[in-house]
């Protein structure tokens, strides 16, 4: 059963032993909380919360800060490997995992945050340095003591260093005042202008005025510009090569810590969250009430953590009226391979408790429409390769969608086998996979190298009947889903007969197509009798559905499904009338307009719509043939290296963008056509207190003592 059957459960305790409590639902894992806060706090909740709050603030300071990725990307997956193994911490409750995680943390934080301040410090100083340097640069070449300027008793000195335009400017305001010019550059001139100490204040005013001030020598260094540069330009090597080495000593840390790092922050944050999720449980001053659904698996462990307490565990309805319409979580327990899937469920919502699961659908259609539109052995190989690769490599999300990669490629490689393709060429064309697959009878039997119409006709036959197959499938769960509902006016006035109303215009259009597109003559209305085979009615009815009787019979079916479509309308307006309830849509004739028009319309647009299957199969092998040609046309030439160019990057560009647009076509197909006629997605998953954790496991020491 893909969606777990679940069961309410309340505790009621003490409120002086919630914290207890607390860390029994953590041992269980499986439990998602009712947030049903109180007034009453418990001091004890509280100050672990506290402890876990710094913690984590603290580990996690250091992993930003040290630039530890907590997930690791995809290129860095590839080449290097997320960080492998899991720590194991042995608990007692949550306060033994906070004490055990400050303890463990604490050396590695510690020696962490002082390489971090000692590097900081370090690239504080260099730039603090570089500051200076840049200031004494354009006074480096000046052998002058400034020591002796600022001393004078008598007279007021100053160094000013100036633009050389600026310079005539400054000589005509302070005319009347010693000063002494020095060249730095074509462009600088440093000043030492003399004068009285009444002087100084409107020497300065006038210097600032052109944004200038004095030229001052931090008192730690030599006063001699000269001097002073060369001791900066020594002191700002020796830092850059302290700030290089505590970077090496930064990485290497980084190394050596990212998995147990990782770890501690993971644990530290779960503590935290589920601190944060428990602190105030519901209940009275004296008394708390922990309510929340436990998986029914788990009723008898539940029961043997909660011995001490009153524990009551209630069965949950499956519809929403039976439970009071409170949401209830949906805990979906598909196998490993299975849940790669959920990604693409969660695309158009989680279902709903009691609503089925369209995820194992989803993992045999995907790789049917992912691996059609990419039809070639060796890009499927390529893909799934690649997938495998990011499955062995990585954790989490990256694990994930390595394994989503790895089965849409494997159903490319097959499809590349019927179609028999390998890298645009034929297989048979290939000498080596010629000698391999001799013999093998579905080689090639949905061929389309040479794109001839018929061969483009028969893919696009395929892809429609993959397409109708699809809707039908579609139809049939949404007459599941209402029967379970209670819903049968619905069922069989509406659900049913689009059902059949659609087998009737799918039928109609291969008799169409079977009559050679005679649309009038396929009734029999003219002379001519169309007695050829309908595609695929025949084949599977028998001989006997020719195109006449297979059109002569659509019909009246056609109009049979409308008229009891139309029945049921006028039946569900009254219904809403006699209970005071809005009739929505235009009456009679807006039912009519919809149920000929637009429903008839939207059926066809819909079955049209997984034509695509076959266009982006054709589109592949357009691709894949121009880059051969361009390859054989480059040698034939004689330029080898450009027609292994374009060979390899014609390919590398193919599976790159065409693997994208293929995906976004699968994802399509499932949004628009298949998920809108059954299934609604709107329900909440299931949030575990605990949640799977990547780096870390939790081994509860009362597990050593009872067996569940």
């Amino acid at each position: 059963m893909p969606i777990a059957k679940l069961m309410k459960a309340t505790l009621i305790l003490p409120r002086t032993e919630a914290a207890q409590a607390v860390s029994s639902l953590a041992e269980l894992e499986w439990f998602h909380s009712l947030p049903k806060g109180s007034e009453y706090i418990n001091i004890e909740l509280d100050n672990l919360l506290l402890r876990a709050q710094k913690l984590f603030q603290s580990i996690d300071e250091v992993v930003r800060v040290l630039g530890i990725p907590l997930e690791t990307g995809v290129i860095a997956t590839m080449f290097h490997g997320a960080p492998k193994g899991k720590t194991q911490f042995v608990v007692e409750d949550l306060e033994h995992l906070v004490s055990d995680l400050e303890s463990k943390s604490k050396i590695i934080v510690e020696e962490a945050r002082s390489l971090l301040n000692e590097h900081g410090s370090v690239k504080r100083s260099l730039e603090e340095s570089q500051t200076i340097l840049d200031a004494l640069k354009l006074a480096s070449s000046m052998n002058l003591d400034l020591t002796a300027i600022n001393n004078l008793k008598r007279f007021h000195a100053n160094m000013f260093i100036v633009n050389a335009k600026e310079l005539p400017e400054i000589e005509r305001t302070l005319e009347d005042l010693s000063i002494i010019k020095m060249p730095l550059n074509e462009t600088s001139v440093a000043l030492v202008i003399l004068g009285t100490k009444e002087d100084s204040e409107r020497i300065g005013k006038v210097l600032r005025s052109f944004d200038t001030h004095p030229f001052v020598i931090p008192s730690h260094l030599p006063q001699n510009p000269s001097e002073a540069h060369k001791l900066m330009e020594q002191k700002i090597k020796e830092l850059d090569k302290k700030k290089e080495e505590l970077g090496k000593s930064m990485k290497k840390l980084t190394l050596n810590i990212s998995t147990k790092i990782l770890s501690l922050h993971e644990s530290a944050r779960v503590a935290k969250d589920v601190l944060e999720t428990m602190r105030k449980p519901g209940g009275t001053k004296n008394f708390a009430v922990i309510q929340g659904y436990i998986p029914s698996t788990m009723e008898r462990k539940l029961k043997q953590l909660s011995k001490d307490w009153v524990c009551i565990i209630d069965e949950v309805k499956e519809s929403y009226e039976e439970h009071g319409k409170e949401e209830l979580p949906s805990l979906l327990t598909n196998t490993k391979y299975l849940k790669t899937f959920e990604v693409i469920t969660a695309t158009q919502g989680i279902p709903r408790y009691g609503e089925m699961d369209p995820t194992p659908m989803i993992a045999f259609v995907w790789p049917l429409f992912y691996g059609l539109m990419f039809g070639d052995l060796a890009h499927g190989l390529l893909l799934f390769g690649l997938g495998m690769l990011l499955r062995t490599r990585g954790v989490g999300g990256i694990r994930t969608w390595g394994t989503l990669l790895a089965a849409s490629g494997a159903g490319a490689a097959i499809a590349g086998l019927i179609t028999g393709e390998f890298f645009g060429w034929h297989i048979y064309e290939i000498a080596i996979l010629s000698d391999i697959f001799h013999g093998v009878p579905f080689i090639g039997i949905l061929q389309v190298s040479e794109l001839t119409f018929d061969q483009v006709i028969t893919v696009l036959k395929v892809s429609i009947a993959i397409g109708i197959i699809h809707l039908i499938s579609a139809f049939v769960l949404n007459i599941r889903r209402n029967l379970k509902e209670g819903k049968k006016l619905e069922v069989y006035t509406h659900n049913i007969p689009i059902l059949i109303m659609y087998g009737a215009v799918v039928a109609l259009i291969l008799a169409a197509i079977g009559s050679g597109y005679d649309i009038i003559g396929m009734f029999g209305v003219t002379d001519r009798v169309h007695n050829e085979p309908v595609p695929w009615i025949t084949f599977i009815v028998g001989e006997w559905a020719t195109v006449e009787v297979v059109a002569k019979i659509s019909v009246p079916i056609l109009f049979a499904m409308i008229a009891i479509m139309m029945l049921g309308h006028i039946k569900e307006e009254r219904h809403k009338k006699a209970h005071g309830l809005e009739v929505e849509g235009g009456g009679i004739m807006g039912a009519v307009i919809e149920i000929i028009m637009v429903r008839t319309m939207e059926l066809l647009s819909h079955t049209i719509s997984y034509s695509r299957l076959g266009i982006m199969l054709l589109v592949h092998v357009a691709l894949l043939v121009t880059v051969n040609d361009a390859y054989i046309y480059n040698v034939e030439r004689g330029d080898f290296g450009m027609g292994i160019a374009l060979l390899v990057g014609g390919n590398i560009g193919i599976i790159m963008i065409e693997g994208l647009i293929v995906y976004i076509q699968a994802i399509r197909l499932h949004l628009y056509e298949w998920f809108p006629k059954w299934y609604v997605g709107e329900g909440m998953g299931f949030k575990k207190i605990v949640p799977q954790m990547l780096y870390t496991n939790l081994l509860w020491e009362k597990k050593k003592k009872q067996q569940y």
